[in-house]
């Protein structure tokens, strides 16, 4: 009930206010269920090409119907029910870890305790009010089920003869949770890694092998090997394809090891400041000395690293080593190797629950020391500040100004809240403040730029400015490598508002050549072109129509097949285009195809 009660608190401001960020994909649930009405059409959900995430989207779903649209305060209330169940999920499964150790007879309290941190953790707001992080949520429920079922089952049958029967059945009932959890996202994969780290840190009857110093690192050098070989078959299967990132895929791994100490800092002693969602400015590590945290960082998960493998047999240290491993292991997807964004706090959801653990065993270990009054007052005061802080994160999910804000307070700045702000600034008609925000992105993001410009040409025009001689000079020195999805978008919205306007701070004819540039920057790089091609053939749309369909009718020819389809529309709309014969014959075959 006491939970429940400080649940309800830390999270009840953040339950109102729209949702942030990928707030687009359940509206895209939303269109399947206007399509659909109330029938739930499996195929579409879990076997069409829209979603991959299964259990998510059909849960996204019945929240849709029940409220008949995307309801923001029901999406929210759920994550949070979710993130309740998933408290008890962690109690189990420290518990029956526990069991397994010197703290056996302390295994109910000392569970209790993670399960209360991680349940008002100020870092893990961001994984129940990111509404779509969902996927997160029942990945991690699946995923805890999974450890708590392999843990019982196993603890049971320790010291005794194995029996064939009994090990099927549980590697069974494994893999079918840990399809559950895959089916909610990826992370899933990690499964097979927390079950080794159980047998290594849990069970003495290990192979004898295995138990030995020489045997552990003999596993762990096997392991890096594995590592290696996936990663080069990663590379040749565009997993590792960083043409999108403004980073590398040395400068992420160098850079994930100061971001995983701040997120170690900010689990154990968060501050409003340096938690929230928009981290996208963070700087990024250049090299070992560059910044020279950097350099201390490696060193220092090395030696976490380190500790955990040494003392993975030791009476009392071993439960902590388990617990950092695990929080290691956690983040050996979303904070390795792969392309994704720098930093995002939901990716400690569940590793943070080997965190907490290591912590609180570590702190009852400390309070034993201190007469009992004392130990009282510091656990209340730690738990006291923890919420306030949740408290305070919550806030920000349900009030979006402040949240770019908060944001734009920080060392460093983050070009998303930049963005963010300014529209809502040119909503409101403050054009001024707008185009400063974006200046300030222009001069301290160099990696940024580009969008910033592209959104301060779509603030002039929509406010009809006069033409800016620089920025178009500016857009015109682009490389392809700068064109990430978020400069896409902008440029789409640039397109929209001239298409709309016709205004006179941007010169088409002086965007049109452009935008060529950019494309021919991206076919260059072996990257596809056609979001680029399309904006120009809208571009080309807003003066002669001919010229547009001379443009699409080249991309087609070229085998882009998307360009022909656009290409019909228009032609349908206007019969007086006229195109070659053979592009004229080709569309008719295209015709009778679905597109």
């Amino acid at each position: 009930m006491f939970a429940a009660l400080l649940t309800g608190l830390v999270y009840a401001p953040g339950l109102s206010g729209d949702l942030h960020l990928d707030s687009g994909k359940l509206y895209q649930v939303e269109q399947v269920y206007r399509e659909q009405g109330s029938a739930v059409e499996l195929k579409d959900l879990s076997f069409g090409r829209k979603f991959g995430r299964v259990i998510p989207q059909l849960s996204f779903y019945f929240n849709i119907a029940a409220s008949d649209g995307v309801d923001p305060f029901e999406i929210k209330l759920t994550n949070v029910v979710i993130h309740f169940i998933n408290a008890f999920m962690v109690f189990l499964f420290v518990a029956t870890v526990l069991q397994r150790t010197r703290y056996c007879e302390q295994s109910h309290l000392l569970a209790a305790a993670v399960a209360l941190l991680w349940l008002i953790s100020a870092v893990n707001v961001s994984g129940v009010l990111y509404a779509v992080q969902r996927m997160n949520q029942l990945a991690t429920l699946f995923s805890l089920a999974a450890l708590v079922l392999y843990l019982r089952v196993r603890g049971a049958s320790a010291g005794r003869p194995g029996s064939t029967a009994r090990w099927a059945a549980l590697m069974t009932g494994v893999s079918l949770l840990a399809l559950l959890a895959y089916a909610c996202k990826e992370n899933a994969l990690l499964i097979p890694v927390f079950i080794l780290l159980i047998e290594i840190f849990l069970f003495p009857d290990l192979p004898k092998w295995l138990a030995t110093k020489t045997g552990k690192a003999a596993a762990a050098t096997v392991s890096l090997a594995l590592i290696a070989l996936l990663i080069g078959v990663f590379s040749g299967s565009g997993l590792l394809d960083y043409s999108e990132r403004t980073f590398t895929l040395e400068e992420r791994v160098l850079t994930q090891a100061r971001i995983l100490w701040i997120y170690i800092s900010q689990l154990l002693v968060p501050t409003t400041g340096a938690i929230g969602l928009y981290q996208d400015g963070i700087p990024v590590s250049t090299g070992l000395f560059s910044p020279a945290s950097t350099v201390a960082a490696v060193a220092g998960l090395a030696g976490l690293a380190v500790f955990a493998v040494m003392n993975s047999r030791h009476q009392t240290l071993g439960i902590i080593a388990f617990g950092l491993a695990f929080f290691l292991a956690g983040h050996g997807l979303e904070s390795s190797v792969f392309p994704l964004e720098l930093y995002y706090e939901h990716r400690n959801y569940l590793p943070s629950t080997g965190l907490y653990l290591a912590f609180v065993v570590s702190a009852y270990w400390l309070l034993q020391r201190i007469p009992m009054r004392y130990a009282a007052g510091i656990v209340v005061i730690y738990l006291v500040g923890i919420a306030f802080v949740a408290h305070g994160k919550a806030v920000t999910w349900s009030d979006q100004r402040l949240a770019y804000s908060l944001a734009l307070e920080r060392d460093y700045l983050s070009p998303r809240a930049a963005g963010g702000m300014a529209q809502l600034y040119l909503e409101e008609g403050n054009v001024a403040p707008a185009v400063a925000l974006l200046d300030r992105v222009i001069a301290e993001s160099p990696h940024e730029a580009l969008r910033a410009r592209l959104q301060k040409l779509y603030v002039q025009c929509a406010t009809g400015a006069p033409l800016d001689e620089q920025l178009h000079a500016q857009l015109a020195n682009v490389t392809g490598r700068e064109l990430t999805i978020e400069v896409s978008q902008a440029i789409s919205n640039v397109v929209i508002v001239y298409s709309a306007t016709q205004c006179e701070a941007i010169s088409v004819e002086r965007l049109i050549p452009t935008l060529q540039s950019i494309s021919a920057a991206l076919r260059a790089e072996g990257r596809s072109s056609w979001h680029i091609d399309y904006y120009i053939g809208e571009l080309y749309g807003t003066f002669d129509s001919q010229q547009a369909a001379g443009w699409l009718e080249k991309l087609f020819l070229d085998g882009e097949e998307s360009a022909g389809w656009v290409l019909i529309e228009l032609l349908d709309r206007d019969e007086s285009l006229q195109v070659g014969s053979s592009t004229s014959n080709a569309l008719d075959a295209l015709r009778t195809r679905d597109p």
